[in-house]
């Protein structure tokens, strides 16, 4: 659809456009002059029945105020002749009724004579003009006897000439023989209802439709006509010649001229810059070759660079990785070699402390201080060798159902005498509810002992560390917390604790010693094991670390933990 629709021309277009705005302004015409025809026909309609109904009215009212006049002799004596208002008003109407096509009715609610029992419509407009005094007809367009007529309704109120045969008392007979009504002046009497056909009011009406919408098409089409011829002398065969001489550009002619449209307004402007444009083209194109080949030139020079460039840059990668690969290698070998004699140097320390000869109060404090500075100096090659290891993908977990509260204990032991030397009080607990899982018992190990042990460098004496583990059962994860009221990290180098070699206090002169690797080694360890790792503290006012590892329930781990 949409490529038939590229490829209508413009005229096509405007034409189609036209044909539709002539067409919707037709129908719109043939509309508004129905409406129009008919709410005209319909008010000629009820301005004949407003003057027919009075001139009933007055008819009546004539000979209800006539009746002394009609029915007492030249000398006094009353006859009562039978000419009175109801019987002359209808019988004008049937007269009138047999020389026209109209239906002339008077009918209230409870009529003497049976034949004015009000039918659906005149009920409505009577019950209308009970409601409210102040509307004085009531009139539309409805089917009467199977036919499409005007109908209208004018009440008759009474008044004091009215009272001799429908006043008070209500019930007494009046000269006629009937009940009087009880009427007082001013009551609803009941209501004229003239019934009008409308046959010559639609013919006329259909012929006035016809007559406007032939004039407005006419117009309209003129109209149209004339705005075609002029976007085809002003537009459409500017525009054609704008696409020939563009044909031609596009073949190679660049010597065109777009002089000769003719054109006014904005498609001469367009014509004039067409004109510049095509004068600009050949002027470039004539020296185009020589600058392509210029630039061909020194592409190719930079091409060239690049080249040597990607090579230089592809050796310094070679370089990279291979300085890379030597220092973890180194990392690796060295911190092996330094285990060795640092695990003699431990192990002949706890000799001499288990040594029962007797010795002085600062031999044993030689002794203790060796030894914990040798397990210090473990702990910091430790951390530099799984560091290496990690970097060079040769860390696997050893995954095995592990009881965190085992794990704690571990922590528990070595931390202890470290807390009670800086008059740290510790606390541990595992909760009730914290279930096994398969896990690295080793990596749990170093996690929390990592974040205990940087809890008792950053807190001073006096000061206190919790440790806790808890379950959450939503997220199924074992929570390990580490919490002390050390001296906290500022809020702007919380990002990048868990980085290598970093401590919130990174000045030259650092006071407190150490690695800077224990919070890396932690996230990765806890990572391994799909978990994660996050910190909320205060400056002097402590830290809190937090480890969620997934505790796995009712599911194979293996799959997760695999290195």
């Amino acid at each position: 659809m949409d490529k038939w629709l590229d490829k209508v021309r413009l005229r096509t277009r405007f034409i189609i456009l036209m044909v539709g705005i002539l067409a919707v302004s037709l129908v719109l015409n043939l509309i508004w002059s129905s409406n129009s025809q008919q709410k005209q026909a319909k008010t000629q309609m009820r301005e004949k029945a407003y003057v027919l109904s009075q001139q009933l009215d007055a008819v009546w009212e004539f000979i209800s105020i006539n009746q002394n006049v009609i029915n007492y002799d030249s000398d006094g004596n009353y006859d009562f002749k039978g000419l009175h208002c109801s019987l002359v008003g209808k019988s004008i109407g049937k007269i009138f009724g047999e020389k026209t096509d109209y239906t002339i009715r008077y009918t209230n609610f409870n009529p003497r004579n049976k034949a004015d029992i009000p039918d659906e419509f005149e009920t409505e407009g009577l019950n209308l003009f009970l409601e409210n005094r102040e509307i004085k007809e009531y009139y539309d367009i409805v089917l009467y006897q199977g036919q499409e007529v005007f109908r209208y309704l004018s009440p008759m109120t009474i008044e004091s000439s009215c009272l001799e045969c429908h006043g008070e008392p209500a019930g007494e007979l009046d000269v006629l023989g009937y009940p009087k009504e009880g009427w007082k002046i001013g009551d609803l009497a009941g209501a004229i209802s003239i019934v009008m056909p409308i046959d010559i009011y639609k013919e006329n009406t259909r012929v006035n439709v016809i007559r406007e919408v032939t004039f407005f098409f006419i117009l309209t089409l003129l109209f149209i006509l004339l705005i075609y011829y002029a976007t085809a002398t002003l537009v459409t065969n500017p525009l054609r010649k704008f696409k020939n001489n563009i044909e031609k550009i596009k073949e190679g002619q660049l010597a065109i001229n777009f002089e000769n449209i003719k054109a006014v307004g904005e498609i001469k402007d367009l014509a004039e810059h067409f004109n510049d444009m095509t004068v600009q083209l050949n002027n470039l194109y004539t020296s185009l070759e020589k600058k392509v080949e210029q630039r061909t030139e020194d592409l190719a020079r930079a091409n060239s660079i690049l080249e040597s460039q990607r090579i230089q840059l592809e050796e310094a990668n070679r370089r990279l990785r291979q300085d890379n690969q030597y220092k973890s290698d180194f990392m690796a070998i060295m911190s092996h070699e330094l285990r060795t004699p640092l695990t003699s140097i431990i192990a002949f320390a706890e000799l001499l402390e288990r040594d029962k000869s007797p010795k002085t109060e600062k031999e044993l404090r030689v002794v203790q201080e060796i030894k914990n500075n040798s397990q210090v100096l473990l702990n910091l090659i430790n951390n530099i060798l799984d560091m290496a290891r990690l970097e060079a993908g040769k860390i696997e977990l050893l995954l095995e159902p592990i009881d965190m509260v085992d794990v704690i204990n571990a922590v528990d032991s070595v931390i202890q005498p470290l807390a009670d030397k800086k008059n740290i009080s510790y606390s541990s607990l595992v909760e009730r509810d914290v279930p096994l899982l398969n896990a690295d018992r080793e990596k749990l190990r170093q996690i929390v002992a990592n974040l205990v042990g940087n809890a008792i460098k950053f807190t001073p004496e006096g000061g206190e560390i919790k440790v806790w583990v808890a379950f959450d059962k939503d997220k199924d994860e074992i929570l390990i917390n580490v919490q002390d009221n050390g001296i906290g990290i500022r809020k702007e180098d919380q990002p990048y604790i868990f980085g290598k070699f970093v401590q919130s206090d990174s000045s030259i002169y650092r006071q407190y010693n150490g690695s800077g690797l224990g919070l890396a080694l932690a996230k990765e360890f806890a990572e391994l094991h799909g978990g994660w790792i996050k910190v909320a503290s205060e400056i002097e006012k402590g830290s809190l670390f937090t480890v969620g590892i997934p505790a796995g329930q009712g599911r194979d781990l293996s799959e997760d933990y695999a290195g």
